[in-house]
């Protein structure tokens, strides 16, 4: 690239040009002064010279970090994600990165590690999960890197910072006891058959709310788990694609679960005939009494009252999906199988949850030990 030595006063200046602008294909050039000596200017020069010639030249941004991620979010990243998981990534910007950040109006290029650290110290001290955190930093760590690549800045400065590494809550789960004293006391419940479910394949509350009839094959006796029930900002609920390819799954039931099923189904038609047109038939299994989406909170709110009334470990939601995992590795189903009904993407998930829960078999493995030794003197 063509570029100049001059003197300007007491001091020596260098002007190189930096290529045309991509937008208006105007010509573009970077001077830099206060150069003592000429021979100063000239290395420098040169050096930037050759960055541009091995295309290694990155003219900092002077946007704000805040417009910046603004822009990468519209333009770039919720176009790559799901829809769902754009509306609670946008929410995390929004407020975190955005609104409550102390560096949301500096220079993009000029925010440091130490930047993201004390932020990460921030969040810390205001008592935020480190789960929530780690989320932020992913966020962080996407979006300047994208700026990387945009040439936007010559470095990520997340590489280097230092997340806090996530707690993982103690796992509460219900012993064989507590389980039957909850479904004795749901018995005659509206949600009976959702926490029967839960319980008797560990789907998730999205799966379980998003289930149609159409995905149970009564002959076959298998519930083929192909789509959640997501809640989008401003939009309300709908039915969305799964996580993952492995969440897609068919999860085999008891003939009694099935003889349940097609009992609430019974109930489920009379209650459309009763209502006639203002039934919303959408095919679900679980539903309100108008056959529209049920609101998951309503469920929270009836398995709180009935673990109240039934005198029982008070566990969240997702914590059955823990006991039925816990129940099966216990009585020693292969790990694999379970990874499989649970929808795991893959095995150490499943593992990295629940291997201390596996049978312990120390004392046979050193049987195997010591006897294969000794035959083989």
């Amino acid at each position: 690239m063509k570029g100049t030595v001059k003197e300007r006063g007491n001091t020596w200046s260098y002007i190189v040009d930096i290529g045309r602008d991509p937008i208006t294909g105007k010509r573009r050039q970077k001077t830099k002064g206060g150069f003592s000596r000429k021979k100063d200017a000239q290395a420098a020069l040169r050096k930037i010279q050759s960055e541009l010639d091995e295309d290694r030249f990155v003219e900092p941004s002077k946007e704000s970090f805040s417009s910046y991620m603004e822009f990468w979010f519209t333009s770039h990243y919720q176009k790559r994600i799901k829809e769902t998981t754009a509306s609670s990534r946008k929410y995390l910007m929004d407020k975190h990165l955005i609104r409550e950040n102390p560096f949301a109006n500096k220079m993009l290029s000029k925010i440091t590690t130490e930047d993201i650290d004390a932020f990460y110290n921030l969040k810390l001290d205001e008592e935020y999960s480190t789960s929530t955190i780690r989320k932020l930093h992913q966020l962080l760590n996407q979006a300047f890197g994208q700026a990387v690549k945009w040439k936007r800045i010559s470095f990520n400065p997340v590489i280097n910072a230092d997340p806090p590494s996530v707690k993982k809550e103690e796992m509460k789960i219900w012993s064989f006891d507590e389980i039957g004293s909850f479904l004795n006391q749901c018995k005659g419940e509206r949600h009976y058959l959702t926490f029967l479910l839960a319980i008797y394949t560990g789907m998730r509350k999205g799966e379980l709310l998003g289930l149609q009839w159409s995905d149970i094959d009564f002959g076959k006796k298998i519930i083929r788990i192909q789509r959640s029930l997501s809640h989008i900002p401003n939009n309300g609920y709908r039915l969305s694609t799964l996580k993952t390819k492995k969440s897609k799954r068919q999860v085999p039931i008891p003939d009694f679960l099935v003889k349940a099923l097609k009992a609430h189904r019974e109930r489920q038609e009379t209650q459309r005939k009763r209502l006639g047109e203002q039934y919303q038939d959408q095919d679900l299994v679980i539903c309100t009494e108008t056959g529209t989406f049920q609101d998951p909170r309503n469920v929270l709110r009836v398995m709180k009252r009935v673990s109240e009334a039934a005198n029982v470990t008070p566990i969240r939601f997702h914590d059955i999906r823990h006991t039925h995992a816990s129940i099966l590795i216990s009585e020693g189903v292969d790990i694999v199988k379970v990874q499989t009904r649970l929808g795991h993407s893959k095995p150490s998930i499943t593992l990295e949850h629940y291997a201390h829960m596996m049978p312990n078999q120390d004392d046979e493995v050193a049987d195997i030990f010591h006897n294969a030794l000794q035959n083989s003197r």
